[in-house]
């Protein structure tokens, strides 16, 4: 058996290598029809059908009784077409109804087999601690299974596939992963927890119609991601014809290990049977599941692409894997909608009928006391049930009050009263999707704390674009954090002004541009965000057109985290910008003298003259300048004489000790004390160098000059 042989395969395993067995949970007993039960059972049901009416029969009575039925004009001529087709389909409708008991017995025979019973002619050997499968004829160390799914003559089994972050930490991927067990999941699954700490949940899919074998994010949500894997096509199709080569469709079984490297370490990590799963057998419905999530995906792909965002606006699961309750403004409009329907005892699928189950499932998932006993006085009283539907109404809910899920409601009326599921229903939907989405923002925008910008740390605007071009953020909140570190804006006089690092070449560090909203906006929206694992588009509210998401539309909506009240060269005000943020160069604890005395020698001999007093007076007005940032000395040195001496040596140092707040070489007197200044703000130090436009007629721009000098503040 396969089971036998995976449990040898173990021994094949090093014996260091250490394991965390999940506890398993108890096993779940079913009876088992024996094939003597299954002919005595067919046996019966031919018994039955002799003895009683036949179908043929009933087939007529039926027919006669929708052309012969009473109401208005309307019902008469509806019935009268309905008899019509029937009469026209006679034989194919006869034979259908003669085989469904033999179908139904069909799946309740498969429904009775185990897990293991249904895969084990589907499993593949796994080797060398890889998700790879044995190649024939080769040897390998045997580490595990895989189940390919196109291997399996049932094509009934489903994988519910939970991937959770595996960047969260370990205890809080244990409570997501157990939220989803107690919350999202019943009771009759089977459950594998995988190497990262993810879920398998294994259920039937009865002909439930998948768009594709491998359904990729089905729901993504903040910490998790949800895929549904099933056998939807066995074999390849090409040029829209069927081949025989078979579609893989693998999914990893428990008891395999894995190995990864992280952090420099060899690690082995696991896929665990949580429950029973060998064992488990008589699986829940996808449908089920899905309906409790009231998450829709059957349907073709292409409807299943264009419904994306109806089915974000639907589902209803929250980032730790719980179920959302309903409000009361949108259980009551379910309420409302619950009109003018047929409703029937036989729980079909949704979209093809009404059930009174899921009518009542509905209504008793709403917390509402008063709009739950208006939504049950309603049944009766404004829609139309079937004979077998009034005859089995308490059944119904009881079974309803078990299975209580307020969102069935919501698919009810998408798919039987249309008019007022687009009209009422949807825009509820969306306004409660809004909510929690703007609650979200709300919550992250008071939780968060932004980064200072700070101009030794090499992060630049090109680091945010390559990170988010590589898809290496998860979420919106990164992004943000990341963007903290590089951007602020304050108010300026006739508009905001932003103040944005960036590399400066000529200096060979990071300073700081003061721009303008347009031309940030302009660099931001170059940046389109790709997210880990995620889709990232936003519609247009005006074209309902998909954009990328780019870096300018989180800016400009978590704009509250980049915004001051000002600028200023220094200060100790958090809210205020604060421009100086030390030097290029750090202070050394001990000084080489001899390294500086060509230095100290330019200073002396060629600036000072051989001056004592004046070389001591350059050498403290220098110290000043650097160890009083933001201050002014209310002195400026000028320096003349023939070229080549050395005067731009003395002031290029200074300008290279003060770089980021230096300007070391202004030609044009004009940029130094006209109206264009902005040459001199936020600068410590700066060189008025070879003034060649400084004649008779500039000789007025000496008061400016003065007060540049002296004032402690001037205008830009």
């Amino acid at each position: 058996m396969a089971t036998q042989e995976f449990s040898n395969d173990k021994s094949n395993q090093q014996s260091n290598i250490k394991y965390v067995t999940l506890e398993k949970g108890s096993k779940r007993k079913y009876t088992r029809k024996s094939p003597e039960k299954v002919t005595a059972l067919m046996n019966q049901m031919i018994n039955e059908q002799i003895s009683e009416q036949t179908n043929e029969e009933k087939y007529e009575q039926r027919v006669d009784d929708l052309r012969n039925s009473e109401g208005d004009t309307e019902t008469r001529l509806v019935n009268q077409q309905l008899a019509y087709r029937l009469e026209k389909n006679k034989d194919v409708n006869l034979f259908l109804e003669s085989i469904q008991p033999l179908g139904e017995l069909y799946v309740q025979l498969q429904d009775d087999k185990t897990i293991i019973e249904r895969v084990k002619d589907a499993m593949i050997n796994t080797v060398n601690y890889t998700k790879i499968g044995q190649q024939e004829g080769k040897k390998s160390q045997i580490t595990g299974k895989l189940i390919d799914l196109s291997l399996m003559d049932d094509d009934n089994l489903c994988v519910i596939d939970f991937d959770i972050n595996k960047k969260l930490p370990i205890e809080e991927i244990d409570k997501i992963r157990q939220n989803i067990i107690d919350n999202m999941l019943p009771v009759n699954v089977g459950l594998v927890k995988t190497a990262h700490g993810g879920l398998h949940a294994y259920c039937n899919r009865n002909s439930y119609r998948l768009p594709s074998n491998r359904n990729v994010k089905v729901i993504t949500r903040e910490n998790f991601d949800i895929d549904v894997f099933s056998q939807m096509n066995k074999y390849k199709i090409e040029n829209g014809q069927e081949t025989k080569e078979i579609v893989q469709n693998r999914i990893v079984a428990p008891n395999t290990s894995i190995r990864e490297t992280k952090n420099n370490k060899r690690e082995t990590l696991k896929y665990e049977a949580v429950n029973d799963w060998e064992n488990s057998s008589h699986l829940a419905s996808l449908r089920e599941i899905l309906d409790k999530w009231n998450v829709d995906i059957e349907m073709s792909l292409e409807e299943y692409v264009q419904q994306q965002l109806d089915r974000k606006y639907g589902q209803q699961i929250t980032d730790d894997g719980t179920i959302e309750q309903m409000n009361d403004e949108l259980a009551q409009a379910c309420v409302d909608g619950l009109k003018n329907l047929d409703i029937h005892n036989y729980p079909q699928p949704i979209n093809m009928e009404v059930s009174l189950l899921s009518i009542f499932s509905g209504l008793y998932g709403i917390s509402n006391e008063s709009i739950r006993l208006q939504g049950i006085s309603n049944i009766r009283q404004f829609n139309k049930l079937s004979a077998n539907a009034e005859k089995n109404y308490g059944q119904a809910a009881s079974a309803g009050e078990r299975k209580p899920n307020p969102w069935i409601l919501t698919k009810i009326l998408r798919y039987h009263n249309k008019d007022y599921y687009e009209q009422i229903i949807k825009p509820l939907l969306k306004k409660n999707y809004e909510a929690k989405k703007k609650e979200k923002q709300i919550l992250i925008n008071q939780t968060l704390i932004p980064n200072k910008i700070d101009l030794t740390d090499d992060f630049t605007l090109l680091h945010l674009q390559e990170k988010a071009a590589n898809g290496e953020y998860e979420n919106e909140e990164q992004v943000i954090m990341d963007l903290t570190r590089l951007l602020v804006y304050y108010e300026g006089e006739t508009e905001d002004i932003y103040a944005i690092k960036g590399y400066d070449a000529i200096c060979d560090t990071q300073v700081l541009y003061h721009k303008l909203e347009g031309t940030v906006y302009k660099q931001l929206e170059k940046i389109n965000i790709n997210f880990n694992k995620k889709k990232t588009e936003e519609k247009s509210d005006e074209t309902k057109e998909s954009k990328p998401l780019t870096a300018k539309h989180i800016f400009k909506k978590y704009a509250s985290k980049f915004v001051k009240k000002g600028c200023k060269f220094i200060s100790e005000d958090p809210k205020i910008l604060t421009v100086f943020q030390g030097y290029k160069y750090k202070r050394l604890e001990t000084i080489d003298y001899e390294c500086l005395q060509m230095y100290f020698d330019l200073i002396k001999e060629t600036i000072a003259a051989g001056d004592d007093r004046v070389y001591e007076y350059i050498l403290n007005w220098m110290a000043w300048i650097i160890q009083n940032p933001g201050k002014k000395s209310r002195a400026a040195i000028v320096l003349q004489g023939r070229q080549g001496i050395g005067k731009n040596r003395f002031t290029d140092v200074i300008a290279e000790l003060t770089s980021r707040y230096s300007c070391s070489n202004i030609t044009n007197i004009d940029e130094f004390t006209g109206r264009f200044n902005s040459v001199v703000e936020n600068k410590m130090f700066a060189v008025l160098n070879e003034m060649m436009n400084y004649n008779d007629s500039k000789k007025g721009v000496a008061t400016v000059m003065k007060s540049i000098i002296s004032d402690l503040t001037i205008r830009i």
